[in-house]
């Protein structure tokens, strides 16, 4: 796998650990969110039975008071009520000779909450630290609260706690002494407005437990299933993503060798036509050594050769064959591989170029004119930039060619700004048609029919500009001709 696609799964990899390691953190979140809640509802129901039962105790005990207590018939169960001897009338007797006991308020709510103990659920307790009744006596965890509710300035208190390895709600609201209490209060010293004791409520949590831990298993189950969900869904996201990735680097790497092999075919197609130049270029020196040649058989046949017409014949022989081999030197940088890049004027890629290609433009009565004004060398592989010139330089001539534009030129102009090397490439050709225009740079697109073109040449010159030298390549008419731009970035 190549680097860059290595790169793009490592950043794949990277992004679905952080959205995993998110989803988790906010299923968690959500999860002890709704646990809290639902133990804190669990908290907040038990509490306001508690608060309830006190208010029924209360309400009942206020309907006793706003009444004065009520007469009842004394019976084993409910006898005189001994600590209410201080109070006057406690006893009465019917016109008919039937006697009654007064039951107040605290009488009847203790008898209450002993005889219904339970039955909804909350057991309630009305005791105090001064005490009329010595059964009322507080409880360890009463005289605490009720030591508070003096100290503290306190009228309400609750706790959870475990007694006997179950637990249990403990409340308790104060009794706030009012006028009606004094009826038989009055006598242990209180006032209005004084805390006189209060009413315990005690409630078991088991009923409260076992609905709250079954809703809890509910709430286990939905995130259970809610994260499997999302973890499926990111894990089959991310098989999908990673198959495409996998299926880009297998396009991108076929389109690789596909490219490879039209910048193969590109290459031997300049190599023929800088083969047909190099054999242009030699046919008059292989014709004037063959024409030396001759004149020396000639001379032989005839026995007129002599040293002086030897010396000549091979001085000019030797001129001709050091103009082929000037020729080789001059086409053989094309042909060298090109693996290594190095820092360059391009400048000194056009000479070079120009060095290939300028017999073939002189012979087809083509000026070149060149203006240079780029001081700056730039890293690339020059092989590469040289063969996108021959190709522009080469299709500028056979426009120029085919046309028969008299008076024919080329002009080249490399210049750079602050960014960007910028070379232009002109011809007075006429200009391109626009709907072939628009196709130029498409691959295997030729209007040289099979013979002459392959259509590569122009494709192959994108490619390499823009993928292999991360640069750009444009074309547009101008005045009479087209212009061929190519600007490459100075880093």
């Amino acid at each position: 796998m190549t680097e860059h696609f290595l790169l793009k799964l490592q950043k794949l990899n990277r992004f679905y650990i952080k959205i995993f390691f998110i989803i988790s953190g906010v299923i968690l979140l959500l999860f002890s969110w709704n646990i809290y809640n639902e133990i804190a509802h669990k908290k907040k129901s038990v509490l306001e039975h508690a608060k309830n039962s006190f208010i029924k105790d209360l309400m009942f005990r206020k309907w006793f008071s706003n009444h004065g207590g009520v007469y009842v018939f004394p019976t084993q169960k409910t006898p005189p009520n001994p600590y209410l001897s201080h109070v006057k009338n406690r006893d009465l007797f019917t016109t008919d000779g039937h006697s009654l006991t007064l039951m107040n308020p605290a009488y009847a709510l203790r008898q209450l909450m002993n005889d219904y103990e339970g039955m909804y659920g909350a057991k309630g307790h009305i005791t105090s630290l001064n005490l009329l009744n010595p059964k009322s006596k507080a409880t360890p965890w009463e005289t605490k609260v009720l030591k508070m509710f003096e100290k503290e300035n306190r009228i309400e208190f609750h706790e959870f706690l475990e007694t006997d390895n179950k637990e249990y709600l403990y409340y308790m609201k104060a009794l706030i002494t009012k006028q009606s209490c004094l009826k038989c209060h009055a006598h242990q010293g209180y006032e209005v407005g004084d805390i006189r004791g209060g009413i315990s409520i005690t409630i078991p949590m088991q009923k409260y437990n076992d609905d709250t831990n079954h809703t809890i298993k509910n709430i286990i189950i939905v995130f259970s299933i809610l994260y499997m969900i999302a973890f499926f869904g990111l894990f089959y996201t991310y098989k999908t993503i990673k198959a495409s990735i996998k299926e880009q680097e297998k396009l991108y790497e076929e389109n690789l060798r596909k490219e490879e092999i039209m910048l193969v075919q590109s290459r031997n197609a300049a190599m023929g036509e800088m083969i047909s130049m190099i054999a242009h270029q030699w046919r008059q020196p292989i014709s004037i050594i063959a024409m030396w040649a001759n004149n020396i058989i000639a001379d032989v046949d005839m026995d007129e050769l002599n040293e002086r017409d030897c010396k000549k014949y091979s001085t000019n022989i030797i001129e001709q064959t050091k103009h082929l081999s000037d020729t080789i030197d001059d086409f053989r940088n094309f042909f060298r591989p090109d693996k290594a890049k190095e820092n360059i004027l391009l400048k000194d890629v056009m000479e070079e170029c120009l060095t290939v290609i300028t017999k073939s433009l002189e012979n087809n009565n083509i000026k070149v004119k060149t203006d240079y004004k780029n001081s700056t060398k730039i890293l690339i592989h020059s092989r590469e930039l040289m063969q996108v010139y021959i190709n522009i330089v080469k299709n500028a001539k056979e426009a120029l060619v085919e046309r028969k534009i008299k008076d024919a030129h080329i002009l080249i102009n490399i210049y750079e700004d602050e960014n960007n090397i910028i070379s232009e490439i002109k011809d007075n050709a006429l200009g391109i048609d626009t709907e072939i225009m628009k196709k130029i740079f498409d691959p295997y697109f030729t209007t040289k029919g099979v013979k002459n073109g392959t259509g590569l040449g122009l494709y192959m010159s994108k490619t390499i500009v823009e993928k292999h030298l991360n640069g750009m390549i444009s074309a547009k008419n101008i005045e009479n001709g087209v212009c061929f731009k190519i600007t490459l970035p100075k880093e």
